[in-house]
């Protein structure tokens, strides 16, 4: 069956330019892959393609980072324009909260985390392995019950 949204790091669509990255095909592949299933990208509230309008900080973090012209850019705004792109809050309950405060450092990787677990897919596809660890994968799983996975096993669930 397939997996009804998903959250997405920005590494992956940065890596998709990128031709020195490793991981570029597979990214790319990736990005292909999400385009052509029916599958919507999950962002916290406030999400707006105009940079103006935008409130929501995976927004925020894709608008500034994401080169206009190329296919993350576009990808970007032709699931916009095709309503793919589901809005979940970032609430959790508080000691959930402090418990992912101690385990992710960075305010905008906890926001990730936080809409996933929120989302019906509860996947969240990242190539982050610095603040994303194996361990620190596992027991995010089992804290907040989502799903931490690269690209290739991202596909496998398109």
């Amino acid at each position: 069956m397939p997996i009804a949204d998903l959250t997405l790091d920005t590494n992956v669509l940065l890596h998709s330019c990128n031709t020195i990255e490793l991981r570029q095909g597979s990214a790319l592949e990736f990005i292909k892959s999400l385009l052509a299933s029916s599958a919507n990208l999950a962002v916290d509230g406030g999400f707006d393609i105009t940079p103006a309008r935008n409130r929501s900080l995976i927004g925020a973090e894709y608008l500034e980072k994401l080169v206009p012209g190329t296919l993350p850019s576009a990808m970007l705004i032709q699931m916009a324009l095709m309503g793919r792109i589901s809005v979940f809050s970032v609430s959790v309950a508080p000691q959930l909260a402090r418990k992912l405060n101690q385990l992710v450092a960075n305010r905008r990787d906890r926001t990730f985390v936080k809409v996933c677990s929120n989302s019906v897919g509860r996947l969240f596809v990242s190539h982050d392995f610095d603040d994303f660890p194996q361990k620190k994968r596992g027991d995010l799983s089992n804290l907040f019950g989502i799903s931490i996975q690269n690209c290739e096993e991202g596909i496998a669930r398109l």
